[in-house]
């Protein structure tokens, strides 16, 4: 890829490019807290299983076909996520009174323990972004939102 000789648009990709590359960081940030929560040994989370954490902890009632649906990923790689958060110890699988066919899942205390954790991350992060944004007034909130709006179409 060649470079422009226009620094903002090489400034504007290099922070886009550092955007796209962050789960090395959410991670290391997320290990951070689930630390200072006492919960260690976890091994990195996927950003599959953080999102699989996430919405068994906000859905009580969970199977792999809700699961699959919610996240937009195959039922068949919702098995194997769950396979992967049961050996770590973060869910269990149980089956309801009078409904023996279908798997459902549940979060363990250490996944209730890292779902309170990637919680609080989010929304720490969602409320230094809203800061930022506040920052901004409304036709500059307009002119960011109509930029990353046509950036969004290029994914």
């Amino acid at each position: 890829m060649s470079q422009s000789s226009d620094p903002v648009f090489n400034q504007i990709i290099e922070i886009l490019s550092k955007i796209n590359k962050n789960h090395d960081i959410i991670n290391e940030k997320i290990k951070r807290a689930l630390d200072e929560s006492g919960i260690n040994n976890t091994g990195e989370l996927t950003i599959h299983e953080r999102r699989t954490i996430r919405y068994i902890g906000e859905h009580k009632i969970s199977n792999a076909t809700s699961i699959a649906s919610g996240l937009g990923i195959t039922r068949g790689g919702i098995s194997k996520i769950c396979s992967r958060l049961i050996s770590k110890s973060m869910i269990t699988a149980h089956q309801m009174e009078g409904n023996r066919k279908e798997i459902f899942y549940r979060l363990t205390a250490v996944g209730d323990k890292i779902y309170n954790a990637l919680m609080e991350y989010h929304r720490n992060t969602e409320n230094k972004c809203r800061e930022i944004i506040d920052s901004y007034t409304d036709e500059q909130k307009d002119m960011l939102l109509k930029f990353l709006s046509s950036i969004a179409t290029l994914i």
